[in-house]
Formats: C-alpha cells, sequence, structure tokens
C-alpha cells in the first residue's frame, strides 16, 4: 500500500523540481542575465548566454559578437553575422 502512494508522490515531485530548475534559467531581458550575458530571444525558451558567434539565432545586433544581426525583411529573427 505504501509503495503505491510513494511511487505517484515522488515522480509529481520530481518532475515539479525540474520544471522550477528549468524555468529559472529563462530570462525575459538582458537585466535577467549576469555576469555580462545577454538574453538571447531568438531562442525558445529564452535563456541567457554570452555574445553569440557567426550564424548563431538573433534578434537583436547586441547579442551577436560582431554586433551585426542580419535579419531578412519579413522575418522576426535571423543569424549573427
Amino acid at each position: 500500500m505504501l509503495k503505491n502512494v510513494f511511487l505517484p508522490v515522488t515522480m509529481l515531485a520530481t518532475l515539479f523540481f525540474s520544471q522550477t530548475a528549468f524555468a529559472a534559467d529563462e530570462c525575459q531581458s538582458d537585466s535577467d542575465c549576469k555576469d555580462g550575458k545577454l538574453c538571447i530571444l531568438a531562442l525558445s525558451p529564452h535563456v541567457c548566454k554570452p555574445p553569440q558567434p557567426s550564424g548563431a539565432p538573433c534578434k537583436r545586433d547586441v547579442v551577436c559578437q560582431s554586433k551585426k544581426c542580419d535579419i531578412p525583411s519579413g522575418k522576426d529573427s535571423g543569424s549573427c553575422k
């Protein structure tokens, strides 16, 4: 009987804590990030990362090492130059 109750409770607790830890890494703006990292809005979920190399997804110039984000016309995101 105890085993039938303990296993589901353990599974729910594990699921809850794994989602909480994952959500803590998500950002909404650069102010949510530390250590010179920037909020990469082109990724889902948004995550804090250092400036990105050429070819990385971007929505803003500031997240690229080159400070140039090439966004094709009609698109919301592009890639770092």
